[in-house]
């Protein structure tokens, strides 16, 4: 039986593909030369390059997983400032800082890392389903505000949280960017 570094296999396996996992971010993250292989992967995790193949079945799959960690995180948090929000009009307005706010934390860096590497088109699809998914957040709360067009104005809203997302960045002030941000979200919204 092989050594298991936790005490159950169940823990072993999932201390060791979290390892995976965040050796893959960090090479995604890091030097725009390095690429993500399986032999990078296994160096950052301390295993041995054909192991990796016990946890994943591709390099595909793990960036895939990285992913879904990540928006799985990011989309909780955006929905839980959205719920805490009084009224439906604060809620668009928490959906814009809460995105923008994270973006300057760097949450948004490894998606961002994503554009320069080759990605399976399974991978690209299941982006595109985590961002539908962080998108519905938005789309409840226009919604519940019963605007003339909530199409529209659900648009106008993301557009704005994607333009002001290129302007934060990790060690950079962003009070200014996400202030002006709400300002403008307030202002698409109307009179309160």
């Amino acid at each position: 039986m092989p050594k298991i570094s936790a005490e159950t296999v169940v823990e072993h396996r999932e201390a060791v593909l979290s390892s995976l996992m965040d050796g893959a971010q960090r090479i995604l993250l890091g030097d725009a030369g390095r690429k993500l292989t399986a032999s990078a992967v296994a160096a950052e995790a301390g295993i041995a390059r054909n192991s990796i193949y016990r946890y994943v079945s591709s390099i595909d799959d793990l960036v895939d997983l990285v992913l879904a960690r990540g928006f799985a995180e990011w989309a909780a948090r955006v929905a839980d400032d959205v719920a805490a929000a009084e009224g439906p009009r604060d809620a668009v307005i928490a959906y814009v800082r809460s995105n923008l706010t994270q973006a300057a934390e760097g949450e948004h860096a490894l998606q961002q890392s994503l554009a320069g590497h080759a990605l399976s088109d399974s991978a690209r699809e299941r982006i595109a389903a985590l961002h539908e998914q962080i998108s519905a957040v938005l789309h409840t709360a226009v919604v519940d505000l019963d605007p003339a067009d909530p199409d529209l104005l659900e648009d106008a809203v993301q557009a704005l949280v994607d333009t002001m997302m290129r302007r934060v960045a990790p060690g950079e002030p962003a009070d200014r960017v996400i202030a002006f941000a709400c300002a403008s979200a307030a202002a698409l919204l109307g009179e309160d």
